[in-house]
């Protein structure tokens, strides 16, 4: 039975710390919230909570959450019925929490997140931060990091940013538009945005069906939302078929969608009924690819949920996957798809020079398996970051030290040349680099000098002068390996090792 309206929020109520040991706590909880039928959502929350072995449960239950304010404000003052102005927020642990609650500063390494709950039992998932299920511990992730305050403790959650439609005011698309910008907010600095926002800067356009309450948004709406708060997407249609995609080169879906997973922009995918974001991908072999398998937030089943084949869904909602929503920054003139083609273009005239004999990447394209030859992994980053992780990376100083002192856009499209072998071993991978100024048009002459910021391959490499001036050569040691500056892929390195 979920909770009526008076037991929401009775005065004075103290938090709840209950002990989850059992599973039918698991389920008498998640009778307390979501009506049967709904209770998708928090159900996989709660299945990711228990795969991490929590066992205890902290429930604040005045909480007051903006998002759901905003919505009360928005739509929900305006019912006959009454709604409660507050939630519920559940913090997932480890380890038992002292029922006082009286000290809580060595809780940090057995906390796994929140999750914010509406007191709607259509749809009860609000904004929720759970750390990813232990199955992707490996997996390229879109996240970002939140610190929140339980009672005056802080406590640091990285996790992809959750909600699930409420039915009235936001539909799919508006959550994974939320989902997006909330995680926008978290790791590019971009103004945190409200559902209420969301919803208005949705309005017009071409229009689907009835605007309040919402049967939804066309793909127009949702592309000129994404604009009009802050970002500057695109779009591109994904191949219709296996043969479609077997066809489609560097224009693949997993192709693409990868790459903007490498970015940590997280791509929102579109059928003829539903949308969903694509959170992280697996270098594991899935029914869909042989070498990679993707992972989603779907607002109405969950946060993590994976991808078998996305030319075979199970669900109809999802069939087919028709376009991808790209959520570049204003500062990313020039898309991923562009940028790698760049980089493919001077990587095949480096093949075609006398200084490819003997190289690092020769030595690579000799092996007979394709497996264990080279690639290319494209992303988008801060040069300040960029610069900040060159020596943690293992890159000689003799190419480190110019790549600092250079002038650089802001953000950077970075196509590494990738020994498939030496990534599948665990062993630095990256051969060379080709650097790419964000601002560029798409129209720039791949083959132009000045078209990119700096190249680098085996002994060869040269950082290109800005507004006319002289490029720079660079003397440098052959056969070179270094560690991938791919943000995710970094960050994960970098918490193995700690």
């Amino acid at each position: 039975m979920t909770l009526s309206l008076t037991e929401w929020c009775p005065s004075g109520q103290q938090p709840t710390v209950y002990d989850m040991s059992e599973p039918e706590r698991w389920d008498a909880l998640l009778a307390e919230y979501a009506h049967e039928r709904a209770a998708a959502p928090l159900q996989r929350v709660f299945d990711i909570a228990r795969a991490h072995g929590v066992v205890c449960i902290v429930k604040e239950p005045r909480y007051i959450d903006a998002d759901w304010r905003s919505q009360v404000a928005r739509f929900y003052n305006g019912a006959f019925r009454r709604y409660p102005s507050v939630c519920h927020r559940l913090h997932f642990f480890t380890t038992h929490v002292d029922p006082n609650l009286g000290d809580l500063s060595g809780v940090q390494e057995a906390y796994r997140g929140y999750t914010v709950l509406r007191p709607l039992a259509v749809a009860p998932v609000g904004r929720t931060m759970i750390v990813p299920p232990p199955e992707l511990a490996d997996a390229v992730r879109c996240e970002g990091e939140e610190t929140i305050d339980l009672y005056g403790w802080p406590l640091t959650v990285r996790a992809m940013p959750f909600i699930s439609q409420d039915t009235q005011l936001l539909r799919c698309a508006h959550a994974s538009a939320w989902m997006v910008l909330r995680h926008a907010t978290m790791v590019h600095q971009q103004p945190t945005r409200l559902p209420a926002e969301i919803y208005d800067a949705a309005l017009g356009g071409v229009v689907v069906g009835r605007q309040l309450p919402s049967d939804g948004l066309s793909s127009h709406q949702l592309l000129s939302a994404l604009t009009s708060l802050g970002l500057s997407p695109t779009s591109k249609a994904l191949p219709a078929t296996p043969e479609a995609q077997a066809a489609a080169g560097g224009l693949g879906l997993f192709a693409v969608l990868c790459r903007y997973i490498n970015s940590q922009l997280p791509p929102i995918v579109i059928s003829n009924s539903h949308a969903w974001t694509i959170v992280a991908y697996e270098r594991k072999p899935s029914p869909g690819n042989p070498a990679i398998t993707l992972w989603r937030h779907d607002d109405a089943s969950g946060p993590y949920l994976r991808v078998e084949d996305p030319w075979h869904e199970p669900s109809p909602a999802h069939s087919p996957w028709a376009a991808a929503h790209l959520p570049l920054l204003p500062k990313a003139y020039i898309d991923a798809e562009r940028a790698e083609a760049v980089g493919r273009t001077w990587v095949s005239q480096f093949a075609l020079s006398p200084s490819y004999e003997g190289s690092t990447l020769a030595e690579t394209d000799s092996r007979p398996a394709f497996l264990e030859q080279s690639t290319l992994r494209t992303y988008l980053v801060q040069s300040s970051i960029f610069k900040r992780e060159l020596r943690s990376r293992g890159m000689p100083d003799e190419l480190a030290a110019p790549l600092r002192r250079a002038e650089m856009s802001r953000y950077l499209w970075v196509i590494e040349v990738v020994d498939r072998k030496a990534r599948t071993e665990g062993n630095p991978d990256v051969l060379g680099e080709i650097l790419l100024d964000a601002t560029l048009t798409q129209f720039e002459p791949q083959t132009d000098p000045s078209a990119i910021t700096a190249f680098h391959l085996d002994s060869v490499g040269w950082i290109s002068g800005i507004d006319g001036a002289d490029h720079t050569l660079l003397s440098l040691p052959s056969g070179v390996r270094y560690r991938t500056g791919c943000p995710p892929l970094a960050s994960a390195a970098a918490s193995e090792d700690a």
